[in-house]
């Protein structure tokens, strides 16, 4: 088996089964698209040639052209010779045509010529193109069950890429019905996933938009209308974003009550990952992502209760970020004056002498521990700390 082969096996666009059709076809089809010969492939299209073996037919020589020429100058004389007339009837005969010479072929040589090259260019493109494809088939179906197909179009004088595709679709390819429900089911999967798993907002994002642009192949209901945002609503403000979906819901549902108009899934789509982008950029947004505390455990103040870890490298015990302190990339620059974790912007040396001087606080004591522990430079000041030297992004 080539290299290419055994690569394609490990990746997601392999065909091997029921299971692996909709990806693999959607790669298909995105790359015939992208090389402008799906027309070619699709397999619901009208019967397509198999392009490499329509090559056009050469122009005709200059022998041929004069050849031509002097059988059309001929014809009058021939209609005259096999006319059973009297001659007094069809008159005098015409005379001997003058043989055709190359100066008269030559205009039409030219653009004979001209016009095949420009065909055979074409052609040579797309057949390029086409082969292109093809050798993709190849290498990303397993050849267990590309060959009967291959055996079987060639004994039936059937070979193209489209009735390969014809006869891989008819295989594997479910049903409508079932690809729809499949769709479905995984819309609610990923929403439930948001509401009861432990998911970053990003990745949620990612999987939620995927599975919305499959369920967008079949219309499916359920990411129509108003009952499409409730639920995505109902969803973000579970955990991804508490404080933001709580909020954007009451406002929908009030919106619906009094007939006012209400943001398309896309556009709360679009907002939720522009809040996501800004809370990776700035630490002091991440309030939008707090739970949301009711009455019960709320403060006597009536604010929600804070959740999240306290670490250093906030200003307040009242501001905190869901991972461990020891996590803590600012934390991690602050002490060992590096961090191996991505970093939209750097501290200044005034914000990072602060931070350790929190550290050494007695909230912190068991923290300093900790962090002792994994071999963390922290002494009892913080100005024997190292100089921050890291020039990458800070995403706590």
């Amino acid at each position: 088996m080539s290299t290419t082969t055994q690569s394609n096996e490990h990746s997601e666009a392999y065909l091997r089964d029921r299971q692996s059709w909709p990806a693999w076809f959607l790669q298909l089809q995105f790359d015939s698209t992208f090389r402008n010969v799906w027309q070619y492939v699709d397999p619901s299209a009208p019967d397509a040639p198999h392009l490499i073996a329509v090559e056009p037919e050469d122009p005709p020589t200059i022998d041929e052209l004069i050849d031509r020429l002097n059988n059309e100058r001929a014809e009058p004389t021939r209609a005259w010779d096999a006319d059973e007339r009297p001659e007094e009837e069809k008159g005098r005969r015409p005379r001997a045509p003058v043989p055709a010479k190359f100066d008269d072929v030559k205009e039409e040589h030219v653009a004979r010529l001209k016009s095949y090259s420009i065909q055979q260019a074409s052609w040579v493109q797309r057949s390029t193109r086409y082969q292109h494809i093809w050798n993709w088939v190849r290498a990303s179906v397993d050849e267990d069950l590309l060959r009967p197909h291959l055996e079987t179009l060639v004994r039936e004088d059937g070979v193209s890429l489209q009735n390969v595709v014809r006869r891989l679709q008819a295989q594997f390819a479910p049903s409508d019905d079932i690809s729809a429900d499949r769709a479905r089911q995984e819309y609610r999967r990923v929403l439930d996933t948001g509401k009861h798993g432990s998911i970053s907002p990003q990745r949620w994002y990612e999987d939620w938009y995927k599975a919305l642009s499959r369920a967008r192949t079949y219309r499916l209901p359920e990411i129509e209308g108003f009952l499409a945002v409730k639920d995505f609503l109902d969803t973000v403000s579970m955990k991804l974003a508490p404080v933001w979906g709580a909020q954007q819901l009451a406002e929908v549902i009030v919106a619906k009550e009094l007939g006012e108009p209400v943001r398309t899934l896309d556009q709360f789509g679009r907002a939720f990952e522009s809040l996501i982008q800004h809370a990776s950029f700035s630490s002091n947004s991440s309030s939008v992502f707090a739970t949301l505390g009711g009455r019960s455990d709320g403060r006597p103040d009536g604010r929600p209760e804070a959740r999240g870890y306290i670490c250093p490298c906030k200003e307040t015990r009242d501001e905190r970020h869901p991972w461990k302190p020891a996590d803590c990339s600012i934390l991690e620059l602050a002490i060992r004056g590096a961090s191996t974790r991505t970093m939209s912007s750097v501290p200044s040396s005034q914000e990072l002498d602060a931070v350790r001087e929190r550290l050494q606080s007695k909230l912190f004591t068991d923290l300093r521990a900790i962090l002792q522990k994994k071999g963390w430079p922290v002494s009892s000041s913080g100005s024997s700390t190292p100089r921050a030297i890291y020039p990458g992004r800070v995403d706590a």
